[in-house]
This record gives C-alpha cells, sequence and structure tokens, in this order.
C-alpha cells in the first residue's frame, strides 16, 4: 500500500512581511496623533473657559460706583473676598463687609452695593456692583481717598479648578 505524504510548506519567519511592518508603524503615528489631538484639545478647552476680573469706577453727579466685571471666556469662581479698612482686614464677611468698610468715611455715603458671600459663581461678561457711594462736592478726587482707605482682594479659579491671578482693587502711589 503506498501512501501519499503531502507536506505543507509554512513560510518561515526568516523572512521579513514588510508590509505587516509598515501597518504597525502607522497605527502607531495614528495613536501617537491622536493622542497629541487630544492634549491639545484640552488645552484649548482650558484656554477658552478662563475667566478675568476687572474693576470699573465710574464717577458722575457726586456719585462713585466700583463694579467688579467678569471680563474673560469662562466662569469665575469666586473662592476667597478679603476687604481691608487702613490696611486691616474686616473680620466680616459678604454685604456686612462692605457696610463696615464705609462707616464713618467722612463726606462719603453708602447707598447701594451687590456684594456677596463665597463661595460665589460670576458667568462671563456679567459683574457685580461692589458699591455706589454719593459724596460731597469738597472731596477732590473720591476714588484717591477711597483707594488710600479701603482695599478689595478676590481669589478666583476657573471651571477646571486652576487658580487664577487674585483681583485687588487699586491703591494709589505714595508719596
Amino acid at each position: 500500500m503506498a501512501y501519499d505524504i503531502h507536506y505543507i510548506v509554512v513560510e518561515s519567519a526568516s523572512g521579513t512581511n514588510w508590509s505587516a511592518w509598515i501597518a504597525i508603524g502607522i497605527s502607531l503615528l495614528a495613536l501617537f496623533a491622536t493622542g497629541w489631538q487630544a492634549h491639545l484639545t484640552r488645552a484649548h478647552n482650558k484656554l477658552s473657559v478662563r475667566p478675568h476680573l476687572i474693576g470699573h469706577s465710574h464717577k458722575e453727579n457726586n456719585i462713585y460706583l466700583l463694579t467688579v466685571r467678569n471680563d474673560g471666556l469662562g466662569p469665575a469662581i469666586i473662592t476667597g473676598a478679603r476687604v481691608y479698612r487702613e490696611d486691616i482686614q474686616l473680620e466680616t464677611e459678604g454685604p456686612p463687609a462692605i457696610e463696615q468698610a464705609f462707616e464713618d468715611i467722612p463726606g462719603c455715603q453708602l447707598i447701594a452695593h451687590e456684594f456677596f458671600y463665597t463661595p460665589f459663581v460670576l458667568p462671563a461678561g456679567n459683574s457685580v456692583e461692589v458699591c455706589k457711594v454719593q459724596h460731597d462736592g469738597t472731596i477732590p478726587d473720591v476714588e484717591e481717598l477711597l483707594g488710600g482707605l479701603l482695599h478689595l482682594q478676590i481669589d478666583y479659579e476657573s471651571a477646571y479648578k486652576e487658580q487664577c491671578e487674585m483681583f485687588e482693587t487699586r491703591r494709589p502711589r505714595l508719596p
């Protein structure tokens, strides 16, 4: 009886399959490009929600108005606010701190304020009226007077919990 023996020829590993290696290389490059694009997208998203607080003051008809406005692109999450009078931090917080700060300032009367308790979220483009003060006409520069007596500091962060530069009201230059 004769047996037919058939051999199956298997390609040995000694030869190089270039098309498989090129496909692996292209796949690794695509994986790296995807990771890099995800990194760039996250960095862009962080920048596109960054808040920026700015103080705006307005004087007209013996009325002085100070507002804090979020001119950034994202909401400002206010984590701390401190009010100082003559470089001494007031113990109270929120609206009572503004009321206490304006007590007994000669020639000035606080007629309105819109302060907040922390934490507080100030949306982009919105503002808070810190104080509206009526002063008598004998004060030559109410902004310089109030800036020498009162000081406001606000700590805030972005929606990504990145700490932003502290907001401070202007202080007049010392002579």
